[in-house]
């Protein structure tokens, strides 16, 4: 997992397919209307908006096909983060590639606004949360096919 500030992503480059051209497309948001949109390169993103939840809520998450590669624009969450060998996987949707995966939250981090971070398929996270009170957030997720 990769955390730091939004505008150091570029040094990361080399390890994400088409980077260049979401952080195009990205760039080119008139407004940040929450939805999902395409860019060229077999990627695409979406655009969320709302209140965390609790971390004990809810299970981690990985991808196999995707890297995701998360910036937060408005407010801030805090994320969860462990190595998929030390979570349980409990189910795997293909078409949304998306496994769940049960274990307990011991890293966390506060991701605010102007950051970002990157999780690899190895990389369970869970997102979107808060350990203390609610926190409202805008955030861009990228979807970068695996190299």
């Amino acid at each position: 997992m990769i955390i730091d500030k939004a505008e150091n992503i570029g040094f990361y480059g080399g390890m994400f397919n088409n980077l260049d051209n979401a952080l195009k497309a990205v760039q080119a948001l008139e407004d940040f209307t929450p939805g999902r949109y395409s860019f060229d390169g077999g990627g695409y993103f979406m655009v969320q908006k709302g209140e965390t939840k609790p971390m004990e809520d809810g299970d981690f998450e990985a991808h196999r096909k995707y890297v995701d590669v998360q910036f937060v624009v408005e407010g801030s969450e805090e994320i969860a983060w462990a190595d998929i060998s030390d979570l349980k996987e409990t189910s795997y949707d293909e078409e949304k590639d998306k496994a769940v995966l049960s274990g307990k939250a011991e890293h966390t981090m506060k991701i605010s606004a102007g950051m970002c971070w990157a999780a690899f398929p190895h990389d369970g996270h869970k997102a979107i949360r808060h350990t203390g009170e609610q926190q409202d957030y805008v955030k861009i997720v990228v979807k970068l096919p695996v190299l």
